[in-house]
């Protein structure tokens, strides 16, 4: 298997990318996927360097292939520098437990001048998962460049979480919840890609 280059460090720069403009592309995913997709994804996703999403996944699944188990935030961030973290989907305490998401986290140990992720939603309907609602996309602005913060008790230079995803919920009857989620990062004029899972949860929120 190929050897991917991490990020290294590079400076700050305004945040006009023009490549920006367009959605990282969740929505080409199939409507329905299976259990076995769901699962095989769960952990944290390293950013690998590629011209082309087509290009990225196929990356990304050479090292999902070489880790069927997931690979560990440590061993990701060692090898390929900066990381994506899925996160379960869960209903907002603020919403009145009436709305829902999920909320990823990309961390890096370097400036890099741009962020940008997206979310598509899937509910366990029969034996297979489906998309609930639109893919909900989220761009790091300049203040989420600048600033740092803590993620599982490291401190990173940049780290940036997407808060923007508001599904309401159909009732309160508890249904199985995943999502998958795709960053964008750009680096020294570089673009790299990451791909991530959310653990499956039952939750009280029905689809609609």
């Amino acid at each position: 298997m190929r050897r991917f280059k991490p990020a290294l460090a590079c400076t700050t720069l305004t945040f006009l990318l023009l490549s920006f403009v367009a959605t990282p592309a969740t929505a080409s995913e199939p409507d329905e996927v299976s259990e076995e997709e769901i699962t095989s994804s769960q952990g944290p996703s390293p950013y690998v360097e590629a011209d082309t999403e087509e290009e990225a996944m196929r990356k990304l699944d050479a090292i999902e292939k070489e880790h069927p188990q997931g690979i560990s935030a440590q061993a990701a961030y060692k090898r390929y520098g900066p990381t994506l973290h899925p996160a379960g989907f869960h209903t907002r305490k603020s919403a009145g437990y009436k709305y829902g998401g999920v909320k990823p986290v990309t961390v890096c140990t370097k400036k890099v001048t741009g962020i940008k992720m997206a979310s598509q939603l899937r509910v366990k309907n029969g034996l297979m998962w489906v998309k609930a609602g639109i893919e909900i996309p989220q761009t790091a602005n300049d203040k989420d460049l600048r600033t740092g913060g803590k993620y599982k008790k490291k401190y990173y230079t940049v780290k940036f979480t997407q808060t923007n995803m508001k599904y309401k919920c159909k009732g309160t009857k508890k249904h199985k919840w995943s999502a998958s989620s795709i960053g964008r990062l750009r680096y020294q004029g570089r673009t790299l890609w990451a791909r991530v899972t959310s653990p499956i949860l039952s939750v009280p929120c029905g689809p609609h």
